[in-house]
């Protein structure tokens, strides 16, 4: 059925709307006159056309006709007789009430109309062909509100065309940026003809249409128009121009057909402007489905508002296709789209833009589209948005109630910042990352109608962060990723039932809850000795309150797997282990032994039971992950882990770790006691950390790590560390353990050659009896630790060696460490600020700033108590005391000679004590080896029968240009043997010196060695 439309003068836009042929005429005329005198000004020609305005000086120059003119001079014919025709004009406007005929020998036909003055056209009567007409005028065109165009098809261009092109089928317009085409009349092309408006700018306010035709509106430089096997016209446009335009502000309407505009700059510059404010039409005609393009090109700008319709609602058939794509693309809140059809295939609208941005409002910066124009509009179209170049960006709410599709396709990553929801039957999501690019879902994803599907494809990751969840809870979900397609988990039968496919691939569509009545029993999955190796992908979702049971050797919700287990959440889940048989065991909340990929995964709440009665170890999340195994970003937490005395190793995390650790956490309270096995650990991340695959990295815990049976290694991170890596991780809960245990605030012992680096503590370290304890080390062992740092408070008044960093470091390397926290020992110890003992170690550029205290009989110092390695370019800052009978030191209590140890470059700054009986010294209590080019300024006093000096209390090593400075503090009556240097001498001290406070006592209270100056 045809439609008749109105043009209406809208006062707040400035321009004809269209409207339906009975809609009132609110404008008056002499406003319209003004409308069209301001375009006409526009292209030179200062006023309206006066009467009798018809085309003048035709010269015919190539094919046959002739121009002929009647009714009073009104009315005009040109009359072709050949099936091209070329006539150069003075002249070509068309007064009101005027009229032009073109009389052409087929609708095939074709007549260029070229202006050669400088005259600009004014249609404004009205011009009927039954061909095409090619209307050429560099100095601009205008179709006036008046103006009625009848054409078989119409090309109006301010670019020139040749004639050798023109007969030859090549129709090409270019030359000097031309004036502009403006049209506020109606244009109409017979059925299946085409309208093609060419300028620098192109404004429509007017009606142009051509159904099962084409609509074209270019703005440029260079156009080619050619047409194809059904005469249909095609525009491409070659070469753009500063300043160029194309806008709609009227009715564009080709149904059955073809919209296009489109726009062109000079190279790269985003000065192309497309700007639709009207109403586009492009319905679907006798099953022809209509295409709408708004083309900005690669540096242009699209405005999209107003209102495009590829709809088919009229009769049978598919909505059509809308495109809107640019460099910036721009769509306005109300714009209205609609492809829907009545009976077939819901259209789409294609945006794409450089970078695609979903804003909220208005005042949310760039924004390509808003959230509530997609919702509103995703009623009545599938709507794809598509990056070109950078990201695609979500960041306001998107929800409709439709079967339509939402896609989101990115150059590179894509970024869901707001909720997205789909609660309509068969409605769809698809997201595309292309590359080695990330979709990161940062909010939640819903699809809850019946039938709904969701894809996703990505070249590196599906990240779900800020606890997103995406949920497929309607009946006959689909999910599919990358290629491949996903069973829906919905319900715990489902779950159960991934044991009759251990290697097929799974999502969880929603959370699922066991409840706590009956019901909520699973068996481990894979059962006795299978092992899962297909993919399950929890989409965010939890499973909550579940109780499983395992009767063979691997316990938790997957007795083993290699597959991949990712997005995954676990809450109250209690594993049951039960089995009896023989062979090594391990228990984990999600897996019994992982040698596949772990990813996203957290659990709270989860409680482990062995009932075994055999040995095994035991992980919060995973009781062993194998050299194979990779766990990253998993967490958990708000738990209680108890070892039992069968009980090898315990994590809060991971039992047994062989494989890889990456940016995970724990907050976990482990405690009870667990076997004496000198290759177990208690940690609060990992129980043992083994293998030269053993990996850790980005990691951390928090929670509180504790046993009761003595033997133990006992770390806040980790146990044991055995040949492992551990880097950039933290432990900051508090750590604890009785008897001769190991015990570290990040690692118990670190060994053959484990290697810890850019890592820190911060919670207490206590012992009771331990054979070692330090703030972030307890032992190591041929190990390295490089750049690492603990506030921790180290404590045990039974304990045999406590450092603020290390309680021994025994062959190993210390390189830019320092302890800030206090340490705190008691009698018959070794006690450092930043080691208890160094044992053939090396300790370089690191510092000890707590304070350090040690009991009787121990060996204190304010960097080392005992030492027998090297200490190069390292400092103490705290204030160092002891008891009786002991050995006490600035920076260390007792230096002896290994292998040629040496402290060079030693610096102490703290107050130093030590009480009846102990030797004290500002750098060095007993010295045994060879101390170079260090220096010691602290206050240096003790108790009765003490021997102290500013530097060494007793040397029987050698000792070389060093300085002491500090105070000694002698009491006359405490029979006390005190020098400024040293107190007592076996050795050879040569180029050393005393200064301030040291100069006010003797160089030596005894010299039985050699001193030179």
């Amino acid at each position: 059925m045809n439609n008749n439309y109105a043009l209406v003068w809208n006062q707040t836009q400035g321009c004809w709307n269209v409207a339906s042929e009975g809609t009132r005429r609110r404008g008056k005329s002499g406003g319209a006159r003004r409308v069209i005198a301001a375009a006409v000004a526009l292209l030179g020609l200062g006023a309206l056309a006066p009467a009798h305005a018809l085309p003048t000086g035709n010269v015919i120059v190539s094919g046959t006709g002739n121009v002929a003119s009647f009714n009073n001079g009104r009315d005009m014919s040109i009359n072709q007789s050949s099936d091209k025709l070329i006539i150069n004009w003075n002249g070509f406007s068309v007064g009101a009430g005027e009229k032009v005929f073109f009389n052409q020998p087929d609708s095939n036909a074709i007549a260029l109309n070229r202006v050669v003055t400088a005259n600009a056209s004014n249609i404004q009567g009205q011009i009927d062909a039954n061909g095409r007409v090619f209307l050429v005028n560099p100095n601009g065109i205008v179709f006036g509100q008046t103006a009625q165009v009848n054409v078989g098809g119409l090309v109006a261009s301010t670019q020139d065309i040749s004639n050798a092109d023109f007969n030859s089928g090549t129709y090409r317009f270019a030359g000097s940026p031309g004036g502009s085409v403006t049209n506020a009349g109606r244009i109409t092309a017979a059925a299946g003809g085409s309208v093609a408006l060419l300028g620098r700018t192109v404004n429509n306010t007017g009606l142009v249409q051509a159904q099962m035709g084409r609509v074209a509106l270019g703005a440029g430089n260079d156009f080619t128009v050619s047409f194809d096997a059904g005469n249909l016209l095609n525009l491409k446009v070659n070469d753009g121009v500063v300043g160029s335009l194309v806008q709609n502000g009227g009715l564009l309407k080709a149904d059955g057909g073809q919209v296009l505009m489109t726009a062109r700059a000079v190279g790269s510059l985003q000065e192309a402007v497309v700007n639709n404010t009207g109403m586009i039409e492009a319905k679907t005609l006798q099953g022809n489905a209509g295409k709408i393009t708004l083309d900005g090109g690669s540096a242009g700008v699209v405005r999209v508002s107003g209102s495009l319709n590829a709809s088919a609602m009229a009769g049978p058939g598919n909505g059509g296709t809308i495109e809107t794509r640019g460099a910036d693309v721009q769509v306005q809140l109300a714009t209205q789209v609609n492809t829907q059809a009545n009976n077939g295939q819901t259209g789409t609208w294609k945006l794409s833009a450089m970078d695609v941005n979903v804003g909220q409002t208005a005042a949310s910066g760039e924004i390509t589209a808003f959230g509530d124009t997609l919702s509103r509009n995703l009623a009545t179209t599938n709507i794809e948005l598509a990056s070109t170049v950078g990201n695609l960006s979500v960041n306001a709410p998107i929800s409709w109630n439709s079967g339509n599709k939402l896609t989101l396709a990115s150059a590179g990553d894509v970024n869901v910042n707001a909720a997205l929801s789909a609660t309509g039957v068969n409605a769809g999501m698809a997201m595309t990352a292309a590359g080695a690019n990330d979709i990161n879902l940062n909010k939640n994803v819903t699809l809850s109608g019946a039938g709904n599907g969701l894809e996703l494809n990505y070249g590196r990751a599906l990240n779900l962060n800020s606890g997103a969840v995406v949920t497929l809870s309607g009946t006959g979900a689909s999910f599919k990723s990358n290629g491949f397609s996903y069973n829906v988990i919905q319900n715990l039968a489902q779950l159960q039932g991934i044991n009759d496919n251990l290697g097929g691939y799974y999502v969880l569509g929603n959370k699922i809850s066991g409840g706590w009545f009956s019901g909520n029993s699973l068996k481990s999955i894979g059962g006795d000795y299978g092992t899962f190796y297909g993919v399950l992908d929890g989409l965010g979702n939890t499973l909550s309150n579940l109780s499983v049971t395992s009767t063979g050797p691997l316990s938790g919700l997957f007795s083993a797997s290699s597959g991949r287990i990712s997005n995954l959440g676990l809450a109250a889940l209690t594993v049951n282990a039960t089995s009896a048989n023989t062979g090594a065991a391990a228990l984990g909340a999600l897996v019994g032994e992982n040698s596949g990929t772990i990813s996203n995964v957290t659990a709270t709440g989860v409680r482990l039971n062995s009932y075994t009665g055999r040995a095994h170890t035991m992980g919060g999340l995973v009781g062993r992950n194998l050299a194979s195994g990779s766990i990253d970003r998993a967490s958990v937490s708000a738990s209680s882990l108890s070892g039992g005395s069968l009980t090898q190793s315990i994590g809060g995390l991971v039992g047994e770790n062989a494989g890889s650790v990456t940016r995970s956490t724990s907050d976990v309270s482990i405690g009870g006691f667990m076997q004496r096995t000198a290759m177990g650990g208690v940690g609060g991340l990992v129980g043992l950390n083994a293998g030269p695959n053993a990996y850790i990295a980005d990691s951390s815990s928090r929670g509180t790590v504790g046993t009761v049976y003595g033997g133990l290694n006992v770390g806040g991170l980790v146990g044991y560390n055995n040949g492992g890596v551990i880097e950039r991780a933290f432990s900051a809960g508090n750590t604890a353990a009785s008897g001769n245990a190991v015990i570290g605030g990040l690692v118990g012992l670190n060994d053959g050659g484990g290697r810890i680096a850019d890592a820190s503590t911060s919670g207490r370290v206590n012992g009771s009896g331990a054979a070692a304890i330090g703030g972030l080390v307890g032992q190591n062992r041929n190990g390295s630790l490089t750049n690492v740092k603990t506030s921790s408070i180290v404590t045990d008044f039974w304990g045999v060696d406590m450092g603020g960093l290390a309680g021994s470091n025994e062959g190993g390397t210390i390189f830019s460490a320092e302890a800030t926290g206090a340490v705190i020992g008691g009698a018959n110890s070794r006690v450092g600020g930043l080691v208890g003992s160094n044992y053939s170690g090396t300790i370089q550029s690191s510092v000890a700033r707590g304070k350090t205290s040690g009991g009787s009989n121990s060996h204190t110092g304010g960097l080392v108590g005992y030492n027998g390695g090297d200490l190069l370019a390292v400092e103490a800052s705290g204030d160092v005391s002891a008891g009786a009978n002991s050995f006490v030191g600035g920076l260390v209590g007792t230096n002896v000679a290994t292998n040629g140890a040496v402290i060079a470059s030693g610096v102490a700054s703290g107050n130093v004590r030590g009480e009846s009986r102990s030797v004290v010294g500002g750098l060095v209590g007993q010295n045994h080896g060879m101390v170079r080019a260090s220096s010691a300024s602290g206050t240096v006093s003790g108790g009765s029968y003490v021997t102290m000096g500013g530097l060494i209390g007793v040397n029987q090593g050698q000792v070389d240009y060093s300085t002491a400075s500090g105070k000694v503090s002698f009491v006359p009556y405490y029979s006390q043997n005190y020098g400024g240097l040293v107190g007592v001498n076996f050795g050879r001290m040569q180029g050393n010196r005393v200064s301030g406070n040291a100069a006010l006592v003797p160089l030596a209270g005894i010299n039985y060695g050699t001193i030179v100056d």
